[in-house]
């Protein structure tokens, strides 16, 4: 097995074919596939490409990027670098593989590196990533989260809550033209208003940007058919939408919104619902709602964990300042 570094753009864009050709073989969640993560790296940042290969054939990926801990912990790290509106970061590994061989052989290749000195810091690992960080010496968890998914095998959600959704439904209908649609066909302009209304609810962030709004659809357009759109119509208009992903059975519940004028209804809560009751005719099997702490979720999840970040340090050729400083920021990001 041959392990490279490669840095900057035009790197990453020479690994095209190998990327599209591993992400496909290994059927990759979107936020680690090629197109996604050349996004992230035009957002003025360098990356740095590790690969595994086995003769011409690469047999693993993993994008990082070099920054530093903090603004305030200027100390260097390796980052993934999908950071902005990715929810999990992860890492490409053939099938054929063992993930933990590959890894390793990576992390070998670092040490031998100009980043020998660069810890290794993960804010949202996925499971897979997740698992081979903790196994590297003196790693430390941070910035623990609340997890909350929803399980068709796990308890249903209270009947009370459920109720209610059924309840709101039927008093719409009675009164206007309701249509929900749980799994609709791809559609930009529905794209384009999910965006522009999170930007209005939440204000703009590099997902919602209407500045980059051309270059995001097109990277969803891309992506289509990983893509799960869902929509509550009242009399033609829309109440409430949701674009997420699909990945191993799992609907990632990504960017739901609701129309201000319309958010009295619970537009939203109705049709979160309506989604559940359509998971099996999908095939799918839970509802994942990522990262965020919303109230919702509360009733509408019935599996909670703590995740965290994973800071591997390297303490070799660092000061004692900069050793200080992770000290610090574990202390006060636990």
């Amino acid at each position: 097995m041959i392990t490279r570094i490669d840095i900057g753009l035009p790197a990453l864009e020479g690994l095209k074919t190998h990327w599209k050709a591993l992400e496909e073989s290994t059927d990759a969640a979107v936020f680690i596939r090629y197109e996604w993560c050349l996004y992230q790296a035009s957002m003025d940042n360098t990356p740095v490409v590790l690969s595994a290969w086995n003769d011409n054939q690469c047999i693993g990926i993993l994008p990082l990027v070099a920054r530093h801990l903090s603004a305030k912990a200027r100390v260097p790290v390796l980052s993934h670098l999908c950071q902005r509106f990715t929810d999990y970061q992860s890492i490409l590994v053939d099938n054929e593989v063992e993930d933990g061989q590959v890894f390793d052989a990576m992390m070998t290749a670092l040490n031998d590196s100009d980043f020998a000195h660069h810890s290794l810091y993960i804010p949202y690992p996925d499971n897979r990533l997740a698992a081979l960080l903790r196994k590297q010496p003196g790693c430390k968890p941070c910035q623990t989260w609340r997890h909350t998914l929803y399980r068709l095998s796990g308890k249903r959600v209270k009947a009370k809550v459920a109720r209610e959704a059924r309840r709101r439904l039927r008093k719409l209908q009675d009164s206007s033209d309701i249509e929900v649609v749980v799994n609709a066909d791809f559609d930009v302009s529905l794209a384009d208003w999910i965006l522009e209304t999170s930007a209005r609810r939440h204000g703009e962030n590099a997902l919602t940007r209407a500045s980059d709004r051309e270059a995001i659809l097109t990277l969803l357009t891309t992506y289509k058919d990983q893509l799960h759109l869902s929509y509550m119509r009242r009399n033609g208009d829309c109440m409430a939408a949701h674009l997420g992903f699909i990945h191993e059975q799992s609907l990632l519940y990504y960017v739901p919104v609701t129309d201000e004028k319309q958010r009295h209804h619970s537009p939203g809560i109705i049709m979160l619902h309506e989604i559940m009751q359509d998971l099996s005719d999908e095939g799918l099997n839970s509802i994942d709602y990522l990262r965020g702490d919303e109230n919702y979720k509360k009733d509408w999840g019935n599996v909670r964990k703590k995740r965290s970040g994973l800071l591997v340090p390297r303490y070799a050729g660092v000061n004692l300042l900069q050793r200080f400083l992770i000290y610090i920021w574990l202390k006060r990001n636990p």
